[in-house]
C-alpha cells in the first residue's frame, strides 16, 4: 500500500495475549498494508514473549507489567524516534479489524489529525457495547465535549490512526492507565483535528480483559473523571501564564 501519508507503523500493546497476538498479526500482513508492526510486550507473565520471537515483527518489552498508557506510550516514543510519519493504534486481542485499517487512513488523508474508530456511530456493525460500558463512554463522551470542545461518540475506542504531530506529542504526555477520555480532551483543548469514523470490531474470544475485574470497572471511570479534570485545571493554566 503506497500511502500519501508517508511512513506508517502499527503499535500493538499487549499484556498475556499469548493466544491472540499471532492471528492479530496474520490477519494484518493478510491486508497487504505494507506497515511496520511493533508489539510492545507488557511484561506479560504468559507465553507472549515467546510467541513474538516467531512472529515477523519488531517487539520492544517491558521487565515488569507498567500499564497500558506506558506500553502505548512505549511505542510512541519508538515511531517518533525512527521518524514514522503516521500510526495506527491498535489492540493484540483480535476486538479490533485489520481490514479497516483502511478507514482509519481514510481520515487522515481527509484531513484529521487523529482519527478514532467507533462502536457506536452507524454503520459500525453488529458489536454489542455492555450497558454499564455503554453507560460510561457516554459519559465521557459528554466530558469531552464540555471540556476539550470535541463531539466524539467513543472516546474510550483504542482503534486510531495518527499523524507525527499527534503521537509526537503524546510520546511525551501520554496517561500512565485507562487514557481514553483524558486523552481526547487534551487534544481537543490543544486544537488538534479529531474526527470519528464507523468500523467494525469483534468480541474477545479468548484471554481476559482488563476491564474485566470489578475493581477495575469501578476505578476506572472515577480515575478518567478526576484525570480529566486536572488536563483541564493544567492547560488552563498553561494559557495563563502565557
Amino acid at each position: 500500500m503506497n500511502s500519501a501519508l508517508g511512513k506508517g507503523i502499527i503499535v500493538i500493546p499487549a499484556y498475556n495475549e499469548a493466544e491472540n497476538i499471532a492471528g492479530v498479526i496474520d490477519e494484518i500482513r493478510a491486508e497487504g498494508l505494507g506497515l511496520d508492526i511493533v508489539v510492545v510486550n507488557d511484561g506479560s507473565s504468559d507465553r507472549t514473549a515467546q510467541v513474538l520471537r516467531g512472529l515477523p515483527v519488531r517487539t520492544l518489552s517491558h521487565p515488569i507489567n507498567l500499564g497500558y498508557g506506558v506500553a502505548v506510550q512505549t511505542g510512541m516514543i519508538h515511531a517518533v524516534r525512527n521518524g514514522y510519519d503516521f500510526l495506527v493504534l491498535m489492540d493484540g486481542d483480535g476486538q479490533h479489524v485489520p481490514g479497516e485499517i483502511r478507514k482509519l487512513l481514510a481520515g487522515l488523508e481527509g484531513g484529521a489529525d487523529i482519527v478514532i474508530g467507533s462502536r457506536l456511530l452507524e454503520g459500525s456493525g453488529s458489536y454489542e457495547v455492555p450497558f454499564i460500558r455503554r453507560t460510561a463512554i457516554g459519559f465521557f463522551s459528554f466530558l469531552a465535549r464540555i471540556m476539550g470542545k470535541v463531539d466524539i461518540m467513543d472516546v474510550t475506542s483504542g482503534f486510531q490512526a495518527m499523524r507525527r504531530k499527534v503521537f509526537s506529542f503524546l510520546a511525551k504526555e501520554y496517561p500512565v492507565d485507562f487514557p481514553d477520555a483524558e486523552v481526547v480532551i487534551m487534544l481537543g483543548l490543544k486544537r488538534y483535528a479529531v474526527a470519528e469514523v464507523p468500523t467494525q470490531f469483534r468480541q474477545r474470544e479468548r484471554g481476559t480483559s482488563m476491564y474485566s475485574s470489578l475493581v477495575t470497572v469501578l476505578y476506572y471511570p472515577f480515575k478518567s473523571f478526576l484525570a480529566s479534570v486536572i488536563v483541564l485545571l493544567r492547560l488552563f493554566r498553561e494559557r495563563k501564564e502565557k
